[in-house]
């Protein structure tokens, strides 16, 4: 695991996050993934976070993760942060 992250079990999923998001509890699933909610401790701001189940699992699937994604972008109201991180390793 890279470092700045922490390993976290929650409903019997395993969630991989920046170190900087504490305090993860569920807030709800689908059929697409499941939300949990978490304290950014940097913007000392509640948080929701959405891991989505198997988003490249097949073509149909990775269209609706990018169009997620992509609507994300457009969107502007003051409780949603749109895709400020998205989590990957990477970053």
């Amino acid at each position: 695991m890279k470092s700045g992250f922490v390993k976290i079990e929650l409903n019997k999923t395993l969630w991989e996050v920046p170190e900087r998001y504490q305090n993860l509890a569920p807030v709800g699933s689908g059929a697409y993934g499941q939300v949990c909610s978490a304290l950014d401790t940097v913007r000392n701001f509640k948080v929701a976070i959405k891991k989505l189940a198997r988003p490249f699992q097949s073509a149909i699937h990775a269209k609706r993760t990018y169009r997620e994604l992509r609507l994300l972008k457009h969107m502007n109201h003051e409780n949603l942060l749109g895709n400020s991180s998205n989590g990957s390793r990477s970053e």
